[in-house]
């Protein structure tokens, strides 16, 4: 599986990412829309950047009643198939770090899927505090 990785001691709090990934995905410069969230500690003195651990025995997919969120082995990802999830926010409420919302736009659970492989929130990081992992 892959996953974004954070290196806390690089990130500067400056939210780029998370205003990538919202324009990226949903069309608008919205960070608290974004798939991922920037944890900012001690007045700046520190920020960490929380991103989906794309688990392989995904909670989410184990809790949803129409199997929207499906662990995807070949594209090494946990998804979402927005035209079965009714936004019941199961999957919201059994993530283990807190990583799935329910998009209050839509009604549709939204988590990061890593944007097919492009991971622009990763390639527009000013201070490369961000990379893609694979277990």
């Amino acid at each position: 599986m892959k996953k974004i990785v954070a290196e806390f001691d690089l990130c500067t709090g400056c939210e780029i990412c998370a205003l990538i990934c919202s324009a990226e995905r949903l069309g608008g410069f919205n960070p608290d829309r974004s798939c991922l969230n920037l944890n900012l500690f001690q007045d700046g003195v520190y920020n960490f950047p929380r991103t989906c651990q794309q688990c392989q025995l995904a909670v989410c997919s184990q809790v949803c009643p129409t199997a929207a969120m499906q662990v995807k082995e070949k594209q090494g990802i946990v998804g979402v198939d927005e035209e079965k999830c009714i936004g019941c926010g199961n999957c919201e409420e059994a993530c283990p770090v807190d990583m799935v919302k329910v998009d209050p736009q839509n009604d549709k659970a939204l988590k990061c899927e890593l944007c097919d492989g492009e991971v622009p929130c990763v390639v527009g990081c000013p201070n490369d505090a961000l990379g893609v992992y694979e277990q």
